[in-house]
């Protein structure tokens, strides 16, 4: 009776698993709320019956997904709508998508979908371009040489000069970022470097020793 009451209680807070005082016969213990069924005796029971017979096992989940295909569509946009607003659901997926970026960093997918957001967020392009300018004059000493500023603007030249030779983008990048997070450079000739474009989205604002 105590079993009946735990799964009861379980229904009521909507819980999809319960655990019971006593295991099964097979000595597992996490069983389903809705039929109170050993939620691991019947994974082994629907492993034989594919094990059995792959192809009808196959025939019958299609059958069941096309004859129920609008409700699932509908119970996964209803998960959805629930879950998008969960701060740990958005930081999966976060992490997801950084995750395929790294991995897939010359997608064309990635390409337009950036070229679609600038587009889309033209202020925060200018915004940013604004930051960056700003940051530059802000980290540029004022004891710089005329020599010191010149070999800057030489490095600026020579990631055109590599894009032109090696056919794709370099850039300027700075050793020691200028808007790190713990540790800030100056914008000075031994703070530059010139590298590809795929290594410089990589290392961000980030001091790579």
């Amino acid at each position: 009776m105590k079993k009946d009451l735990i799964r009861v209680a379980a229904m009521e807070k909507g819980e999809q698993y319960y655990i019971p005082e006593k295991p099964c016969a097979k000595g597992h213990y996490l069983r389903a709320t809705s039929s109170g069924g050993c939620i691991e005796c019947r994974k082994a029971a629907e492993k034989r019956r594919y094990y059995a017979d792959p192809e009808k096992t196959k025939n019958k989940i299609k059958c069941k997904y096309h004859k129920n295909a609008e409700k699932l569509r509908a119970k996964r946009r209803l998960s959805h709508e629930k879950s998008k607003d969960d701060p740990i659901v958005k930081a999966k997926a976060c992490e997801r998508a950084k995750r395929w970026r790294d991995l897939n960093p010359n997608s064309e997918t990635l390409k337009i979908a950036r070229k679609k957001w600038k587009l889309s967020n033209p202020h925060k392009v200018q915004a940013d371009r604004v930051k960056r300018r700003v940051s530059e004059m802000q980290r540029t000493p004022k004891w710089l040489s005329k020599d010191e500023l010149w070999l800057i603007e030489e490095v600026y030249d020579l990631a055109i000069l590599r894009t032109k030779m090696h056919g794709f983008s370099w850039h300027v990048d700075h050793i020691i970022p200028l808007q790190g997070a713990l540790v800030s450079g100056l914008h000075v000739p031994e703070n530059l470097q010139v590298i590809p474009w795929l290594d410089n989205i990589k290392k961000a604002n980030r001091y790579v020793v």
